[in-house]
């Protein structure tokens, strides 16, 4: 497994493999500095990162940035083994000190317990199921704090009835891994599919800039999903060590709609962004399966209440419009902008038969609440390919499935005052050969940083099956 750093239905495991099967991981950003010439990522002299074989290293991947004097690499590997007791790949968290001439990758002990008991009627249970429960398929980082989450994790209830549900669970490094806390705002009494039973918090997750935790968890209420929000001050606060059920001051969550939308899927992917004017972090959900015909929406809700202030359609049945969002401000007005990819879009090829090639949408905010949909759209150019971001800022926008061999494509676009251009300054190819399974090259992605220091912002690029 491998991820390389270049310079200059319930959703399940199936819908957690489906980012790089649908060719789209997710949206991110990349600062360069405000010129109108592009610049050029050194792939000729990337630094590789390993990890253990079949972990799925390099599924998740940041940046560590705790203070001015250091900089390293956060790489999630949702299906390694663990010294945890009686847990089989539960996954983990790898830690990378950067340097060019060193590569070496060291765990995070976020979690050390094995399945930890209940007591229920003066009878003792097992109480959680860690196996399998893809801890590290998210990671974030805000400062000294780390964001990992185990979206797959499943309890057993508190209830009389034996009940496993898959609440999923995250975990906090704090204090430059001084200090860890877990936080699991879907392990409540509102639990089987009609509540929060079946949510996986932490599928999706950002942090605000004053470090707000956002989650997204898109199978709570009939899969209707859900956005979840608090501070870390206040998940801190609330923590306390073998409590299962914990009550965190001033959270805030959507709640529970109309049947109309079960099945929407909210909260598959979460970014933020200020589109209200009031200087408050608003936040954007990714809603893929919403609407009856299937074309996708993403919602921007207010940061304060999460109220719903604006929604957007997809134009495709089934092309899962919102399955990926990203916000920056592209032209560098001053104004946060929105990227939202449909990585199932179909286009009919030259043979007359409609391929899979993906497309972004690219929201310019032209004043509070007022975005405008700039076209043309950026979309594949092959069946299979596309999709992911950086600014003038520039955007990089991952394929794990392109090219012709299938070894992974990253296409970086300028952006400029009208939006992003159209044909991509750079192509970066993956290295590894497909082999039975392709290489996912561009799985995920993170930028905006600078790592070596050399006043340019660098990229990193997961590829969880390169061997």
């Amino acid at each position: 497994m491998g991820l390389e750093r270049f310079r200059v239905k319930t959703p399940g495991i199936g819908a957690l493999l489906a980012r790089s099967l649908l060719c789209i991981i997710g949206l991110l950003f990349t600062f360069s500095p405000p010129v109108c010439e592009a610049f050029n990522l050194d792939v000729e002299n990337p630094a590789v990162y390993s990890g253990p074989e079949g972990s799925y290293f390099g599924y998740a991947v940041d940046f560590y940035l705790a203070d001015s004097s250091s900089a390293s690499v956060l790489i999630g590997a949702p299906k390694a083994n663990t010294r945890q007791v009686n847990v089989t790949e539960g996954g983990a968290v790898f830690y990378c000190p950067w340097s060019l001439s060193q590569t070496d990758c060291h765990t995070i002990e976020f979690d050390t317990e094995g399945d930890r008991p209940v007591t229920l009627n003066e009878t003792q249970y097992q109480g959680d199921f860690k196996s399998h429960q893809w801890f590290g398929a998210t990671v974030r980082s805000h400062n000294d704090t780390i964001l990992a989450c185990a979206p797959l994790y499943s309890w057993r209830t508190e209830k009389d009835a034996r009940l496993t549900d898959p609440t999923g669970t995250c975990y906090l490094s704090i204090y430059n891994f001084t200090r860890f806390v877990e936080y699991a705002p879907c392990r409540t009494e509102i639990s089987t599919e009609e509540g929060q039973g079946y949510c996986q918090g932490g599928f999706s997750a950002d942090f605000t800039t004053d470090g707000k935790v956002v989650l997204g968890g898109p199978g709570s209420y009939y899969w209707q999903g859900q956005v979840i929000s608090a501070s870390k001050e206040d998940i801190i606060k609330a923590y306390y060590p073998g409590y299962f059920i914990q009550s965190v001051e001033r959270q805030i969550q959507t709640k529970q709609i109309r049947s109309v939308h079960d099945d929407s899927y909210q909260g598959y992917s979460v970014a933020v962004g200020e589109f209200s004017g009031d200087q408050v972090e608003d936040f954007v959900a990714g809603v893929p399966k919403k609407q009856k015909m299937l074309y996708g929406s993403v919602y921007i809700l207010n940061g304060t209440d999460l109220s719903t202030m604006i929604e957007y359609n997809g134009e495709q049945m089934g092309s899962y419009f919102g399955s990926a969002v990203a916000t920056a401000d592209i032209n560098s007005d001053g104004m946060v902008d929105l990227l939202v990819g449909a990585p199932m879009f179909m286009v009919r090829g030259s043979d007359g038969r409609l391929e899979e090639m993906g497309r972004v949408y690219v929201y310019l905010q032209r004043s509070p609440l007022d975005l405008e949909l700039r076209q043309p759209h950026l979309t594949g150019t092959q069946s299979n390919t596309f999709l992911d971001f950086c600014l003038l800022v520039d955007v990089a926008i991952s394929c794990p499935y392109g090219g012709e061999d299938q070894q992974g494509l990253v296409y970086i676009f300028n952006g400029y005052s009208d939006g992003l251009r159209e044909k991509p300054s750079q192509v970066i190819t993956g290295q590894w050969a497909a082999g039975t399974i392709p290489a996912s090259f561009g799985f995920s992605l993170r930028g905006a940083k600078d790592l070596d220091m050399n006043g340019y912002p660098d990229l990193i690029v997961g590829c969880f099956w390169c061997q």
